[in-house]
């Protein structure tokens, strides 16, 4: 019997930035040169300056500080940036390292990694170079030593404080009008989650003593082939009672959506609405290939043909 081949995924979700509407001021020109040549100016500019930067991850103590940002072009797509940002954690109170011997977190250490790999690539659309549209598509490379949830974060920590270019965040409208053209969605999943820091759920003879505390709770539900109308009714509607927030994400095929409804004002009953979509593709490697996994080369090798299976599909 033949011995099974160990295969490991490499999740390359696709993202697009927001659409720059006087190119030329910002690029000093409208070809996708320009384009990058910004992207490594500003890349550039943080590395003059020499200065760190750290964000917090909400409601941990756990601070990522972005140490170093590298750039890697290859022959494959002269358009096609490659960063690679050397990130680290910072702030651990817990936790420990077992090598030689046992080595015990403290506040200070730092464990981190150089090898977190984002693809910048430029887009122009149009026929006339005079109403071209400019963007630039982002490919993370989730590969299977990292985790998602923070390559992430890290990403568009990059993209917003350094780049100054965030992902687009889509409007309501525009996100529902596109899925009015499936007609019935194959996977809907709604998180619903609110915090209350009231004190009314502590024993009345503990309240005197009561110095801090909060009450969080969760509801998750998913749906399978469920009409556009329906859809539309669940996302629109206010959140549920005792609920501050609400996460809808839509899965059509290789596309994901994710909308998110949370409240800003209770008395006044207004919210702050968010819509997203991303290309989710993915890449096998083989066991025997993850020494190659942060290989310069490699990568390209991984990304690129992702890219133009974006591009060929009209994205």
């Amino acid at each position: 019997m033949a011995t099974k081949i160990k295969t490991y995924d490499i999740k390359i979700p696709v993202y697009t930035t927001e659409i720059f509407e006087k190119p030329n001021d910002i690029f000093g020109g409208i070809t996708t040169e320009h384009m990058s040549l910004y992207i490594k100016k500003k890349i550039s500019d943080y590395a003059d300056n020499e200065y760190l930067l750290a964000f917090e991850n909400r409601n941990k103590t756990k601070k990522t500080v972005i140490r170093d940002i590298k750039t890697h072009n290859n022959n494959l797509d002269n358009n096609a940036i490659l960063i690679q940002v050397s990130a680290d954690s910072t702030n651990l109170y817990d936790g420990y390292l077992e090598a030689d011997e046992k080595i015990n977190f403290k506040k200070n250490h730092k464990v981190g990694s150089d090898t977190n790999f984002i693809m910048i690539y430029p887009v122009i659309k149009g026929l006339d170079s005079k109403n071209y549209t400019h963007h630039f598509l982002i490919l993370v490379y989730e590969d299977p030593t990292k985790s998602n949830d923070e390559i992430l974060k890290v990403t568009k920590y990059f993209l917003n404080k350094i780049i100054k270019t965030p992902i687009a965040n889509i409007k309501l409208p525009t996100i529902l009008e596109e899925l009015r053209e499936y007609k019935t969605i194959p996977e809907l999943q709604i998180k619903y989650s609110a915090i209350d820091y009231s004190e009314n759920d502590v024993d009345i003879e503990y309240k005197e003593y009561l110095v801090d505390g909060k009450f969080s709770k969760n509801k998750f539900h998913k749906f399978k082939d469920m009409p556009i109308d329906k859809i539309e009714e669940i996302i629109n509607k206010p959140n549920e009672e005792d609920y501050q927030k609400k996460e809808a994400k839509l899965i059509v095929g290789k596309n994901e959506y994710k909308i998110t409804k949370e409240m800003i004002n209770e008395a006044n009953d207004e919210y702050n609405e968010t819509a997203e979509k991303v290309f989710n593709m993915k890449t096998s490697i083989t066991e025997s290939e993850m020494d190659n996994l942060h290989n310069i080369d490699f990568i390209f090798n991984k990304l690129i043909p992702v890219l133009e299976n974006y591009m060929s599909n009209g994205e």
